[in-house]
């Protein structure tokens, strides 16, 4: 199958149709809906979940065509199946069936899913394009069970301890994976808006947030707080009495900065383990791999006997880089 990367998305059979592209494009499939991968695109495939996320956070109102996992869907002579990506609700992997055989691309994914997302469902396929952001061994994530048992010990010691704990997390995927793990957990949450108002689709799914509730313009107190990192330092979340601040993220003590006080490894992306299961379980003729540490992951695959390729212009944080939104405000790259 025909693909150009480009350096807003992956044009697929001379452009009859884009992956991921984030400018607009006459149709565009959509593997979840995180501003990085998403476009307001004319004609957009995705998943139900993903649809309501991207119209409600862009306002977009061009013509959706929502897919079951393992609906089929025809454009030209490329059949399109979507399969469960685990990254976030309604996160899709994107199977092509064409003339010249199958690709599979990942998108954002994890393997063992979550409490809010269904585990990861990748097929055989000849040809894989993969996202590699922690594609090196020692980004290896310690079992989700144990982050979570982590969070709500945390939050437990700073709530009998007299302080508020802060928990920083995406709007979109984390957020709302941490505030399942605490609430079930019987931990009382406030929740910042950001993240609050993206629930119903989750509760459409079946997942519950007991005890739950929207953090107030004059803050909470008795209760965790979770808010997304740009507003941790904002009044409301903040509060007027003692903080402990935790960070939620794949990469671990990289994202500690001053004002946090603990880092807990909960990633909503597939760790190099769940990278390598992967490419075995899809057991491709040609690999590319993009984001992240896309280079040092295709040599790695290579040395595993996979003819793979990094996609020029990915790669991972230069030693000692904060990553992604920890970083402090006003820094650069």
């Amino acid at each position: 199958m025909k693909l150009r990367f480009a350096a807003d998305g992956i044009e697929v059979a001379d452009g009859l149709f884009w992956l991921d592209a984030t400018k607009p494009k006459a149709l565009g499939v959509i593997s979840h809906a995180h501003g990085d991968h998403s476009g307001r695109h004319e004609t957009i495939v995705c998943t139900r979940e993903t649809g309501a996320f991207h119209r409600q956070r862009s306002g977009h109102r061009g013509k959706y065509i929502e897919l079951s996992f393992g609906e089929p869907w025809r454009v030209g002579d490329v059949e399109i199946v979507l399969w469960s990506a685990g990254h976030i609700l309604g996160s899709a992997m994107v199977e092509m069936r064409g003339p010249e055989g199958t690709t599979l691309y990942t998108g954002d994914f994890r393997m063992s899913g979550g409490l809010t997302c269904p585990p990861a469902h990748p097929v055989p396929a000849d040809a894989l394009i993969t996202e590699a952001t922690f594609g090196v061994p020692q980004h290896r994530h310690p079992p989700a069970d144990e982050s979570r048992a982590e969070l709500v010990q945390f939050a437990r010691d700073c709530l009998d301890g007299g302080r508020t704990p802060i928990f920083m997390a995406y709007a979109l995927g984390k957020g709302q994976e941490v505030l399942a793990a605490l609430t079930q957990a019987g931990i009382p949450v406030a929740a910042h808006g950001s993240i609050w108002n993206l629930l119903r689709p989750y509760r459409d799914a079946g997942v519950r947030f007991p005890g739950g509730r929207r953090l107030s313009r004059n803050g909470s107190r008795q209760c965790a707080v979770i808010a997304p990192p740009r507003w941790a330092d904002s009044a409301p979340v903040r509060g007027t009495g003692e903080v402990s601040v935790c960070a939620i993220t794949g990469w671990g003590n990289m994202a500690q900065r001053p004002g946090i006080d603990k880092t807990i490894v909960l990633s909503d992306h597939a760790d190099y383990d769940q990278l390598v299961q992967l490419v075995t379980a899809v057991a491709p003729k040609h690999v590319y791999t993009l984001h992240g540490y896309a280079k040092e992951f295709a040599e790695d695959l290579r040395q595993r006997g996979f003819n793979a390729e990094a996609v020029p212009g990915h790669s991972g944080p230069a030693d000692g880089e904060i990553p992604g939104m920890f970083k402090p405000r006003g820094s650069g790259r």
